[in-house]
């Protein structure tokens, strides 16, 4: 791996970091900008490093590091009941690097189909989350979705829009200057 591409990763395992601690909570399971930062990394690093980037966020958490949601870390957060949204991570980040990658001839058509892979990736991250959810707490689908997905739909749509364009400028602008 280049130097380059090791800086890039640590930076944005660091935005990670930054955006999973930012919490607003309403429940069990906090809002945060996680899964925004998850987008934005996939869509600007793509697959590989969007990856790499999410899996040292994790494990930075796994060894206790505070970061995530609420200032919390530690293999007991992986295992909880929030644990399964962040596992999914790396799927989604997998996934929405994988199929953001590719320029179409109009901005806004690639955007529109970066905005729906990372919509696609947000049904992802709902699934695995609620299902560790479900299995920690012992709670039904419908309680579970009450609890961990409805609330929050409107605000991942948001993040979703914002990191599909912020996203696609980003990525843009680090080719032009060389740094990716």
């Amino acid at each position: 791996m280049k130097t380059k591409t090791m800086v890039t990763c640590a930076v944005f395992a660091a935005i990670l970091c930054i955006c999973s601690v930012i919490t607003i909570p309403i429940g069990p399971v906090p809002i945060t900008l996680g899964l925004f930062g998850i987008m934005a990394a996939a869509v600007i690093l793509g697959w590989k490093r969007g990856t790499v980037s999410v899996l040292v966020f994790i494990l930075l958490g796994a060894v206790g590091l505070p970061v995530f949601s609420g200032f919390k870390g530690g293999v007991s957060v992986l295992l909880g009941p929030t644990g399964g949204y962040i596992w999914s991570y790396i799927l989604v980040a997998l996934f929405i690097g994988f199929f953001a990658a590719g320029e179409r001839s109009n901005k806004w058509l690639t955007i529109l189909r970066i905005f729906i892979v990372c919509l696609i990736g947000i049904v992802i991250c709902y699934t695995l989350g609620t299902a560790q959810f479900m299995l920690v707490r012992g709670m039904d689908l419908k309680q579970s979705l009450a609890l961990c997905v409805l609330p929050f739909i409107p605000f991942d749509i948001a993040k979703a829009a914002v990191a599909s364009y912020a996203g696609y400028e980003v990525r843009h602008a680090l080719q032009r200057a060389r740094l990716m």
